[in-house]
């Protein structure tokens, strides 16, 4: 579920205006404030080129746009270091580290939720939508417009129950790469199939990454549903173990 201490935040405006890059510094340096400037602050982009040649590039300034291609970091007003990154750079340990995601889409997202020690999410998609996905799954806060309440992703109790048990199940280091976790999962999607469940594999990929997947693996089990679900007939539950227990459990 969404981590107690991690902040996110989604400044929808069009990353061609300066006031996006303005605003995702003032949210950074609130983050920053609570920690007693101790967090660093990590400019996330999908390669180097997005700083050089886009509108980001003006935002910035062009002395500062030399200092982060040079790899070294920018001081920011609190004290706290910006450093830009990459999706081939950003590395494992980020912990403290707030994010700043320019021209965030959802492969971009996907990486940064694998980070579950950061101190704070701030995107700025490149398009309108960019960043759907994202929004639904953790309901960030989004600058200009009133909190709303998170929405469950799976309103069907059954499905999310039967995935909860997969969840248990499967060593989520690994995901369903071992043989016996993804037979148990593509026998509890069998089951949801052909008992006239239906399951949206974005939906799925959104929910278990929610509930601790890694998004690579989080992919793998959206995959596997969209396969079950577009089979022309429902699968035979003759062969799998206990399907009515099984079945019964997730309906209790």
């Amino acid at each position: 579920m969404k981590e107690k201490n991690m902040h996110r935040v989604l400044i929808p405006i069009d990353s061609q205006n300066a006031e996006s890059w303005s605003y995702a510094l003032a949210y950074a340096e609130k983050m920053i404030e609570p920690r007693q400037n101790s967090a660093n602050v990590v400019l996330l982009v999908h390669t180097k080129n997005q700083i050089r040649s886009t509108g980001l590039s003006s935002h910035i300034g062009s002395p500062q746009v030399k200092i982060l291609n040079s790899g070294k970091p920018l001081t920011l007003p609190s004290g706290a270091q910006l450093q830009l990154k990459t999706l081939k750079t950003l590395g494992y340990t980020l912990r403290d580290t707030i994010v700043i995601a320019f021209y965030a889409d959802d492969k971009l997202l996907q990486v940064v939720d694998d980070h579950k020690e950061l101190a704070g999410v701030i995107a700025i998609p490149d398009l309108p939508g960019d960043a759907d996905l994202w929004v639904a799954r953790w309901a960030p806060i989004v600058h200009g417009q009133v909190t709303k309440p998170a929405t469950k992703l799976i309103s069907d109790p059954v499905v999310e129950n039967a995935l909860l048990a997969i969840t248990k199940m499967v060593n989520l280091s690994t995901g369903i790469g071992h043989p016996r976790d993804k037979e148990y999962a593509n026998e509890n999607l069998r089951i949801l199939k052909t008992k006239g469940h239906s399951l949206d594999p974005d939906v799925l990929r959104s929910w278990a990454i929610q509930n601790g997947w890694r998004s690579s693996d989080a992919n793998d089990l959206a995959i596997l549903a969209k396969k079950i679900w577009g089979l022309k007939n429902n699968p035979s539950l003759s062969k799998i173990y206990n399907w009515r227990e099984r079945y019964v459990s997730w309906s209790g």
